[in-house]
């Protein structure tokens, strides 16, 4: 039994994001056999706390990381390393220090989470998650190669040839549909989008209408907003937004009113699977304020039992006829 362990640094310009993602999620997958470090070119001299918040969701250890000058692993004293990975294309392009131990190098390039705006937490946190799903990917074909088998240059030939792989993390598109998009689907959007982010799984909502009202109504921005749902960003916008050549490829259009269900829609690319979870309108609840948020709650509680269904499916491994039959037998529930 060969019981080497294979010392590896990653590289990033901050030393604060992605490269600290890595060093944990190799020492957490390494299982002993692989030691991972983090360090930068230019170190932004603290961790950027979105990364300390995604390896909180992954369950992975936050203390311990410090952002520090790659420097401090030039010096005779530093590990002697096998691999060293540079995850931002700043670093890729600096020259480097002279790395003690002669390790292989490669680029393994993720796009900067941290490069969005902190006005928009949830696209942000969702970046975060992305850039960390892709290092563990590459990290996993990394671990899997039988590095004592494999001569220097094909060895090499393998992670540079990773580095190519896994750009972009899978994500099943779902659209939501009523004619103003302003209560139901806004509702069904981000509660789809809370529970697919707290659950780790790779589902993205987007909403919109048919003839859309232009605002979002306040009721259900307040149940979404005392439920702990981040309402950034929501807008009532058309269904023409997603038509375009460059709009998302939907894997799913859910339909949650009647109007828009009979309707005759345009079409999506990426040919999605069709359906309808109608629902009354809560807006046109008739009494004192309370028994309207009370309508509004429930239909909000009602769209997330049955998004919950849907988190839950394979959505990786179905074809459409399947993940239709699904979707319609969540549609009686």
């Amino acid at each position: 039994m060969n019981d080497r362990v294979f010392n590896v640094l990653f590289i990033c310009t901050g030393n604060s994001a992605r490269s600290v993602l890595a060093e944990a999620i190799m020492n957490q997958l390494g299982q002993g056999r692989f030691r991972a470090w983090s360090a930068g070119s230019h170190p932004a001299g603290q961790i950027n706390p979105y990364t300390i918040d995604t390896l909180r969701r992954l369950n992975l250890p936050t203390e311990g990381y410090s952002s520090k000058n790659w420097e401090h692993f030039s010096g005779p004293e530093a590990p002697l390393f096998d691999f060293v990975f540079t995850v931002c294309d700043a670093a890729a392009g600096e020259a480097c220090p002279v790395w003690p131990g002669q390790p292989l190098t490669a680029h393994w390039g993720v796009a900067d989470p941290a490069a969005l705006p902190d006005s928009h937490v949830v696209a942000k946190r969702r970046a975060f998650m992305d850039a960390a799903r892709i290092l563990q990917g590459r990290i996993e074909l990394l671990m899997a190669l039988p590095i004592d088998k494999l001569e220097t240059l094909a060895i090499q030939q393998e992670i540079a040839q990773i580095g190519t792989r896994l750009i972009e993390p899978k994500v099943h598109n779902v659209l939501i549909l009523c004619t103003h998009n302003s209560a139901r689907s806004v509702l069904a959007e981000c509660m789809l989008n809370h529970l697919a982010e707290r659950l780790h799984i790779n589902v993205r909502a987007y909403s919109a209408g048919s003839a859309p009202s232009g605002q979002v109504n306040p009721m259900a921005l307040r149940v979404l907003s005392e439920a702990g749902v981040d309402v950034s960003g929501v807008r009532s916008k058309s269904w023409d937004e997603f038509t375009q050549p460059d709009a998302p490829h939907m894997r799913i259009v859910i339909t949650v009113c009647d109007q828009a269900a009979a309707e005759t829609c345009p079409f999506w690319p990426g040919a999605p699977v069709q359906v309808h979870w109608g629902y009354s309108d809560p807006s046109r609840v008739e009494g004192s304020e309370e028994d309207r948020q009370r309508a509004f709650e429930l239909t909000r509680q009602a769209l997330a039992y049955k998004i919950t269904q849907l988190l839950f499916m394979p959505l990786d491994v179905m074809n459409d006829q399947e993940l239709r039959q699904l979707l319609e037998t969540v549609a009686e529930s």
